[in-house]
């Protein structure tokens, strides 16, 4: 049984060699049994994905395929309207705790704007968060902290604090990715094989 559980939310789109290697990076370092990564459908601080579900999801998949440290839940994608971090705790705390333990892996931007997702108060108890730095927001992390004590208690804040964690800064973004194959550039290491060969077969991001 799994006990120690990494979600990994976001849009996908497309998936990428960085979200991997981090992903990758952290259950190494800290013990996590799987990755369950969760596309999200309507993300509520985000446009629309470029890409629909459909194809983030194969990309997903060829991403990880055969790998068994990787899962991939559907949760959001199944979900109409807005896709909100708080529904989605509760469902998947249903599938797979107690007495796993969940632990939800955000950037520091995401980070930035926690006290104005939907039901924060109470998302800080249900999940353990751990905080990814990015640049430009790695060094922009004490003043994000600064306004986040504004919002939550001390004790919330500390904790916060101390779900930041060193992992591979990789330079590496699904914006560039976009960029680069609307300008006919390449992507060769920057996602695995399978998914340039998908994003190329159906046209993707053109």
């Amino acid at each position: 049984m799994d006990k120690n559980v990494l979600l990994f939310g976001g849009t996908f789109d497309p998936v990428h060699n960085g979200h991997l290697i981090v992903a990758r990076s952290l259950a190494t370092t800290r013990g996590f049994d799987v990755v369950v990564l969760v596309p999200t459908a309507n993300p509520p601080h985000k446009p629309n994905a470029f890409a629909d579900a459909d194809d983030r999801l194969a990309m997903l998949r060829l991403a990880i395929a055969d790998d068994p440290l990787f899962r991939i839940s559907e949760v959001e994608l199944r979900r109409d309207g807005p896709s909100y971090t708080y529904d989605t705790l509760l469902a998947l705390g249903e599938e797979y705790g107690p007495p796993a333990r969940l632990h939800w892996m955000i950037g520091a931007d995401m980070l930035a704007d926690l006290h104005k997702w939907r039901r924060a108060g109470q998302l800080v108890e249900m999940v353990e968060f751990i905080v990814v730095p990015r640049r430009p927001w790695v060094d922009r992390l004490e003043t994000i902290f600064q306004t986040l004590a504004r919002h939550f208690p001390p004790e919330v804040v500390q904790k916060l604090r101390a779900g930041v964690v060193d992992t591979p800064l990789v330079d590496v973004s699904s914006t560039d990715i976009r960029r680069r194959v609307r300008a006919r550039e390449s992507i060769t290491g920057l996602v695995p094989d399978a998914v340039a060969a998908y994003i190329e077969e159906f046209g993707l991001y053109r």
